[in-house]
């Protein structure tokens, strides 16, 4: 039996051609490339792929990642009188807490 190569894997393969650059810009641009991001509902990379010309993507589902480890999650439930493992309710009292200090808090 003789293995098809798939089209799936095209992607992949395209991708493992790509090089990777990192850039380290002095932290008033760095800022203002992370501001400029932020209003146009691009990553930061993409601002620089903009400014150059080159394609570029608009985020489809705007969202930040945290990380938590026991400590941080004991320390949370704590605070929101919480089991540690009640991870779903955890998570749901810090977009609370978020968007209250957002809320309360001027712009600009």
């Amino acid at each position: 039996m003789s293995i098809k190569h798939d089209d799936k894997w095209a992607a992949e393969k395209q991708a493992l051609k790509k090089i990777q650059m990192h850039f380290v810009f002095q932290e008033q641009l760095n800022r203002r490339i992370h501001v400029d991001g932020a209003e146009q509902n691009i990553n930061p990379s993409d601002v620089i792929r903009k400014i150059t010309g080159l394609p570029y993507r608009h985020i489809q589902r705007p969202r930040i990642g945290l990380s938590f480890n026991q400590q941080d999650l004991a320390h949370l439930a704590r605070k929101y009188d919480l089991q540690p493992t009640d991870v779903k309710q955890i998570k749901q009292r810090v977009r609370d807490e978020v968007d209250r200090y957002y809320q309360d808090k001027p712009e600009g």
